[in-house]
């Protein structure tokens, strides 16, 4: 479970892809079986997960993981070029 808000410091210089996976890190914490091939595979190799849930909708995140989940969304979309302004 997240406990810390992410800002944008702790966002500035990651790459597309480290982002993706960051944001998708979240919801494989609360065990999301993910049906991209790469997600898949990278996730597996982790000990900590298990794949338990397939349905998107049946993963409760706190408002923490809400939070973060849009803002590295944000940075996935936009890089660096705008300030975040969802908080």
């Amino acid at each position: 479970m997240a406990t810390k808000a992410l800002t944008d410091s702790d966002l500035a210089g990651f790459s597309k892809a480290q982002l993706r996976i960051m944001r998708n890190e979240i919801y494989a914490r609360h065990g999301y079986i993910f049906k991209s091939k790469d997600l898949k595979d990278y996730f597996a190799k982790k000990d900590w997960y298990s794949g338990t849930v397939s349905d998107l909708n049946k993963i409760k995140l706190n408002k923490i993981e809400k939070q973060n989940v849009e803002l590295i969304k944000f940075y996935e979309e936009n890089g660096e070029t705008g300030a975040w302004e969802g908080f």
